[in-house]
């Protein structure tokens, strides 16, 4: 009787394990389904209250045009798109806090973002678990899909190729021959950062100074002062806006205001300018090539833009095209995934939208012609370098050998 009571113990206790072991319960997670009246829910994770709120901002609206667009077409397979915004505040730990709150919603389908390097690294791993394929617009740094996670996918083009454009138009086109690194201590701004040191040097450039710097802080005069006896003939920083318009200034206080300030994406807007006022005269910025896109398709989002916000996109952020990519690139997955049923409800299966995503290929975007390799990178076209000339962003003329969209270090050489 004893033995029987043991047996009987041991198959209950085997039952639970059945009931409550992972791989049944991810049997369960693996789809979402979308009853007949619901939306397909969609997230953009931006920066609205942090260090390039008016960057995030401009991606968060661009993906709403993106949204709307659909949604006044009849949406996919008869259902609208709901887009949550969140607001990571370009942050590591405020993104993984908001990638936590997203995936605890079962409808949530797919993310637009995240918008920093840092931010995109920290929530992408939480979205690798709960299988919610991911397109950032702006996360440039070269680690973002460097780990072999096959939800991260973006638009946006690669530092490692920013970085050597930057180095080489320094030394080749400009001719400078000894610069100061400066970064702001960020995946994405020290990353940077360091593609310039080493292209630079290797190029053949002295680079006598690399500082970090603390984005809390608001006075960056006594690092600018250390490198006042090297006497370089530019600048570079890595890193965004709020940081550079404290800089140019400051530079001109302790004596280097003949020297050349140079910056990335992160900085590269009308913010900049804004904010460092006469002191961003004569600054330089890289960013993506204006795409080789019909005019009338870019006026077109532009005018819809502006009339749907109030505000010409160009005047908050330049990713507002890389953005409006990303939503229509996630949303094409969708659409191709999606399984009608009898019913008016929709199944999407994650791992089927996770392959679908990384699988676009030969999307006609506003950005160019994109395809997906096989680490998720997916932006098309160029760097480009502008400069601030009379109060207004122009793009200065580059050599050949600079424009190429695949540049490398060995090729840009």
């Amino acid at each position: 009787m004893r033995k029987f009571k043991s047996l009987r113990f041991l198959m209950l206790i085997a039952l639970l394990a059945i009931a409550i072991s992972p791989v049944a319960a991810q049997d369960d997670e693996t789809t979402v389904t979308i009853a007949a009246d619901d939306p397909i829910i969609i997230v953009v994770a931006t920066d609205l209250t942090g260090p390039i709120a008016e960057f995030g901002l401009d991606i968060a609206q661009a993906v709403e045009v993106a949204v709307a667009e659909i949604n006044d077409a009849g949406g996919i397979d008869g259902h609208q798109v709901e887009l949550i915004t969140e607001d990571d505040r370009c942050s590591g730990d405020e993104a993984t806090t908001v990638a936590n709150r997203v995936v605890s919603n079962p409808q949530v389908v797919a993310v637009v973002g995240h918008i920093c390097s840092g931010a995109t690294i920290a929530a992408s791993d939480v979205y690798e678990e709960a299988r919610i394929p991911m397109m950032s617009p702006s996360a440039t740094a070269a680690g973002v899909t460097e780990r072999g996670l096959d939800v991260m996918n973006r638009v946006a083009f690669r530092d490692d190729v920013q970085g050597v454009v930057d180095a080489n138009y320094m030394y080749k086109v400009l001719g400078l021959t000894k610069i100061a690194v400066m970064h702001d201590n960020d995946s994405y701004g020290l990353g940077l950062a360091e593609v310039v040191r080493d292209t630079f040097t290797e190029l053949g450039g002295e680079v006598v100074g690399f500082e970090g710097i603390s984005v809390d802080d608001q006075d960056y005069r006594s690092v600018l002062t250390t490198l006042v006896p090297d006497a370089p003939e530019a600048i570079f920083f890595g890193g965004y806006v709020q940081q550079a318009v404290l800089l140019v200034p400051q530079m001109q206080d302790v004596g280097l205001g003949d020297v050349i300030f140079f910056s990335d994406d992160g900085v590269y807007g009308e913010a900049f300018i804004d904010g460092a006022g006469d002191a961003a005269e004569g600054g330089y910025a890289s960013f993506a090539q204006t795409p080789e896109t019909d005019p009338e398709r870019l006026e077109a989002f532009d005018a819809t833009y502006e009339d749907m916000f109030g505000v010409a996109p160009a005047d908050l952020g330049p990713f507002h095209y890389h953005a409006y990519d990303s939503a229509k690139m996630i949303l094409g997955a969708i659409e191709s995934v999606a399984e009608a049923q009898d019913d008016g409800s929709l199944v999407i299966d994650r791992n089927a939208l996770v392959e679908a995503v990384r699988g676009t290929a030969d999307y006609d975007g506003l950005t160019g012609m994109l395809t997906c390799d096989e680490k998720g990178d997916c932006g098309a076209g160029s760097i480009a370098i502008n400069l601030v000339e009379d109060g207004a962003w122009v793009a200065v003329e580059l050599p050949a050998d600079l424009v190429a969209p695949a540049a490398t270090a060995e090729a840009a050489q």
